[in-house]
């Protein structure tokens, strides 16, 4: 097996299992000393999927570089136009937010019923 497959096998075990040891990762693709310091160095610097803790173990960090980037914000003269077509009584709305972790709009609308006939 090359260097790049093993790398790749050790990046879809760290994403699977969150943290692994360095001892287990020797143990399991029988690495010397150079090969695991190789791996760390394209894991940790390079490839930033993981760090480094205590320098025993590598922890899951996730893909830095295939994060979403963030929708730009829609400009002023936009939200502005969106509050002129609100109707009377309605709260005007502005554009979404795009946050980094996913949200939906909720709409809830309250009705209180009361009967005021005599008979």
């Amino acid at each position: 097996m090359d260097f790049y497959e093993i790398l790749d096998q050790v990046i879809d075990l760290l994403k699977q299992r969150g943290r692994v040891s360095y001892r287990a990762l020797q143990r399991q693709f029988a690495l010397d000393d150079a090969y695991l310091e190789d791996l760390k160095v394209e894991i940790i610097k390079v490839q930033r999927f993981a760090v480094d803790q205590d320098g025993e173990m590598l922890i899951w960090t996730g893909e830095a570089e295939t994060k979403p980037t963030p929708t730009p914000q829609p400009p002023v003269q936009q939200e502005s136009s969106l509050a002129e077509h609100a109707t009377p009584g309605e709260v005007p709305r502005t554009a979404p937010h795009t946050p980094d972790a996913e949200r939906r709009q909720l709409t809830v609308m309250f009705c209180d019923l009361v009967s005021n006939s005599r008979s």
